[in-house]
């Protein structure tokens, strides 16, 4: 069931993203994002020219300490294929190269998180083939790293989306239900859901898929075929379910399993509340370097904000300690680094959940005592830094939303501190189809493409504020005859008329927002496991990636 929806002229290439940074003139950022790929090929040129051997002792004893964590996630997931196995293995070989992309382990996560995973799995297969690089025998690794350690207060974290016109602003929610006294906890930390919301996720996506099939009328094989997607998905999130000891499990779970079961990847998951430890030399070099690594971040939020760049950083980032530290009560604490007597160091304070004061004393030289290295974990601009100095990553997926801003921060961090960045690639296609939800909402309307509700809708706006100036005169006048005692029934009558037709543009203006936002949302894996099926998604999505050598071209996508 799925359509193709039209597409207008491509007006945005990769860099343009990063515009607004590249207008501060400053050399380091410059330079790093005219090193950002604009295409596939580019990509695996850039990676194959800096591919080094690593002879360090700490980074292979890194390496060696990540792979017991990745062994255990997979046992846990169920997801311990030989070729993953393998893959594991791999990563300690000295001439091993590791491709990184990073995500919270959000409800049912949306395509592009899925996609980040697609880009590094078809680099690295082209690099494997030996095209680009003299070294046919390197092995290269494709991580996805788990961030389980954000709070459930988190809206993508326990929300996901579906396009709906039936519904509220267009969009149909499903939701993981927190309560008040949860909304700080980490979400590795959360339990997992009653079985009797699982399957209220899934009687909402069948209703869904039941209307809107019926709505379209859609023939008997091709409502089968809808439902067989669905089922084929739901096996995974009931096999994840039954596997997951944390709210955090059942959506790595399933991720990992739509990558490594449906699609034969060999991709390595890991949590990152696991492998502290293997941060731990990086952590102890920050903190040992936090006067340097603080001043950097102070300096570029007083460079952003003088040039009306919000990143997303928090502007009290530079005060805080590059880590956080976990509370008993499943919550955590941002702490600060403060000398309580001669190079004697905390780290202290609060638990955001239970207020309760941590604190933790650091030798002095600044080292965080072994055991309690599982009591931390890295905030976001270190973690990329962490994973570059600890494993000695070569290329890094990022994102086109908030990461972003947080990646060129964290560039001049990498810059101060004397770290290799990684080669940073992003996808950022959008994905173009009219799958059941989208082709239900627009044709409400009678319409074929969102861009043509735009236009209506831009027209209704304009109507409405005709009728603003149509009304008042008559009220105007309404109020002069009737202070003179005239009669007023004809004026009445002009009101009424011109009232009902602005109420009903103003319902035609709100169904046609529904369907914008029906057919413009970035819908989460479930749209595209029902429309196009787990595996033909991830065969459409890599065929144009190749094919395009783009990575900001649009996808038309069709099943």
């Amino acid at each position: 069931m799925c359509g193709e929806a039209s597409i207008g002229p491509m007006t945005q290439f990769i860099r343009s993203l990063f515009s607004r940074y590249g207008q501060l003139n400053n050399p380091v950022l410059s330079d790093f994002i005219s090193s950002i790929p604009e295409s596939l090929s580019d990509a695996v040129r850039r990676v194959g020219d800096q591919l080094v051997v690593t002879n360090s002792e700490n980074v292979l004893s890194s390496r060696s300490k990540l792979a017991k964590h990745i062994a255990a996630f997979h046992s846990q997931a169920g997801t311990d294929f030989p070729a993953v196995d393998q893959n594991r293995m791999n990563m300690q070989d000295p001439a091993a190269q590791i491709l990184v992309s990073i995500h919270q382990p959000n409800l049912f996560a949306y395509g592009g998180v899925f996609k980040k995973v697609v880009l590094l799995q078809t680099i690295k297969s082209i690099l494997e083939k030996g095209n680009d690089v003299s070294n046919t025998n390197t092995r290269f690794i494709n991580l996805f790293l788990i961030v389980d350690h954000d709070f459930m207060d988190d809206v993508w974290i326990r929300v996901a989306q579906l396009p709906s016109v039936r519904h509220s602003d267009g969009i149909l929610e499903l939701r993981m239900p927190i309560t008040a006294s949860n909304r700080w906890k980490l979400v590795r930390n959360m339990e997992v859901p009653p079985l009797t919301i699982v399957d209220h996720w899934r009687k909402q996506v069948v209703s869904w898929m039941k209307n809107g099939s019926l709505s379209l009328g859609l023939g008997k094989n091709e409502r089968r075929a809808l439902f067989e997607n669905l089922e084929q998905f739901w096996n995974e999130v009931d096999e994840s379910y039954n596997r997951a000891k944390s709210y955090a499990d059942l959506n790595s779970f399933i991720m990992s399993r739509v990558v490594n079961k449906i699609w034969g990847y060999d991709t390595l998951f890991v949590r990152l509340s696991d492998i502290s430890e293997v941060f731990e030399g990086g952590i102890n070099f920050l903190l040992n370097n936090f006067r340097k690594y603080s001043g950097i971040l102070s300096e570029s939020d007083t460079m952003f904000l003088r040039s009306g760049i919000n990143t997303g950083v928090s502007q009290s980032t530079y005060l805080n300690a590059p880590v956080w530290l976990h509370c008993k009560c499943g919550s955590k604490a941002s702490v600060k680094l403060n000398e309580i007597e001669g190079g004697i160091f905390n780290l202290s304070g609060a638990c955001m959940s239970c207020k309760r004061p941590l604190t933790v004393r650091l030798d002095g030289s600044h080292k965080i005592p072994r055991n309690i290295l599982n009591e931390l974990s890295p905030r976001a601009i270190p973690i990329l830094l962490l994973l570059s100095r600890e494993l000695g990553i070569c290329c890094y997926a990022s994102g086109t939303g908030g990461s972003m801003g947080y990646t060129m921060v964290g560039r001049l961090v990498f810059k101060e501190l004397s770290v290799r960045m990684p080669v940073t690639v992003i996808w950022a296609s959008e994905d173009v189809y009219s799958g059941l939800g989208q082709t239900e909402a627009l044709q409400s309307l009678k319409f074929k493409n969102s861009a043509e509700v735009m236009k209506y809708a831009e027209q209704l706006r304009t109507t409405l504020s005709n009728f603003n100036a149509k009304i008042a005169p008559l009220l105007s006048k309404r109020a002069d005859l009737a202070k003179h005692g005239q009669d007023i029934k004809e004026v009445l009558g002009e009101l009424v008329v011109l009232k009902q037709e602005q109420r009903n543009t103003r319902q035609l203006l709100k169904i046609s927002v529904k369907v914008i936002n029906a057919s413009t949302l970035k819908p989460c894996m479930i749209d595209y496991a029902v429309n196009f099926g787990l595996k033909n998604t991830e065969n459409i999505w890599r065929n144009n990636l190749i094919q395009n050598d783009d990575l900001a071209m649009p996808i038309i996508m069709q099943g």
